[in-house]
């Protein structure tokens, strides 16, 4: 097959066009934004979690761990 032959078929099949037939239904909808949702609060965990030691990353202060709190 020619080059020109191979990009004048890849023109015609871009014409051809059919409907999808797809349908997402609510409980797919929300299923997604839960997702999503979750994936903002564990992030925010994490940051939360880990926040002093990337404090200390930046101020270059020693980040204080469980015995700096214990008298």
């Amino acid at each position: 097959m020619k080059k020109s032959d191979a990009i004048f078929f890849l023109f015609l099949s871009t014409l051809w066009i059919e409907p999808a037939m797809a349908y997402i239904d609510p409980g797919s909808g929300s299923a997604i934004m839960s997702a999503i949702i979750g994936f903002f609060v564990a992030s925010g965990l994490v940051i939360k979690t880990y926040w002093y030691k990337i404090k200390s990353i930046f101020t270059g202060k020693r980040a204080p761990t469980v015995d700096d709190s214990q008298p």
